[in-house]
């Protein structure tokens, strides 16, 4: 039986990556071999600052403890951190619960994601600014300050919260979970707009569709973040 993703595939029926002047999604199909349509083929990318980090995936992905313990809030922050390495023994200890950066994790807020009341743009936001105060919001079309770099927030409501940040070449990456990082959505097409890009998974076999976009924000790129896991009791 072929799967939806890949009837759409096969016919190359992708919708285009593009954002309209009216500040919507185009609704034409994908040309072959393109994520825009014939109409915005020169379609305008996000603002670059100047500051924003090299795509370098090997990364986080050379080393399996690294990507095994690193998440899209890590990732989206640039923060690799030793700590997360000394986890479970150094991940040779069986049975471990691998814990992860959350945001409000440095002011021990990040419990309020444990309910799926909390997973949701208005949380997720209002935890973000409590490990990064000097974050700000922006939109695509805005140009960051320097010194900063945009990420972008989306929610599955009340199940999942997942982020993406723009590289130095003005696309986009994310890890999601222990998985690598990647420069693709969920129809295996690079990620031009985290606004446009196809966020169901569960055509893929998931249950996640981050079908809420949360936002664009500016983030402090000259400067260590730290960052911290939540302290399950």
């Amino acid at each position: 039986m072929v799967s939806l993703f890949s009837r759409y595939l096969l016919m190359g029926r992708l919708q285009c990556r593009c954002m309209t002047r009216t500040g919507k999604r185009c609704r034409h199909h994908a040309m072959p071999h393109s994520i825009f349509c014939a109409h915005h083929i020169k379609c305008p990318g996000s603002p670059l600052s100047g500051d924003e980090p090299v795509y370098n995936p090997a990364k986080f992905n050379h080393n399996p403890l690294i990507q095994r313990t690193h998440n899209c809030w890590a990732y989206g922050m640039d923060v690799l951190d030793p700590e997360q390495l000394r986890q479970c023994d150094g991940g040779t200890k069986k049975g471990c619960d691998l814990l992860y950066h959350q945001p409000g994790g440095t002011k021990d807020q990040a419990y309020q994601l444990r309910a799926a009341a909390g997973r949701s743009c208005r949380t997720v936001r209002r935890l973000m600014r409590t490990d990064v105060p000097d974050m700000k919001p922006s939109s695509f079309s805005a140009k960051c300050p320097r010194g900063y770099s945009k990420i972008a927030l989306v929610v599955h409501p009340g199940e999942d919260y997942h982020f993406y940040r723009q590289d130095a070449d003005g696309w986009w990456s994310h890890k999601d979970g222990s998985n690598k990082v990647k420069r693709v959505d969920s129809e295996g097409q690079p990620i031009w707009n985290p606004l446009t890009a196809a966020r169901d998974y569960r055509p893929r076999g998931s249950d996640l569709n981050y079908r809420n976009f949360c936002g664009f924000y500016c983030v402090p790129r000259r400067r260590t973040i730290r960052l911290a896991r939540d302290r399950k009791p």
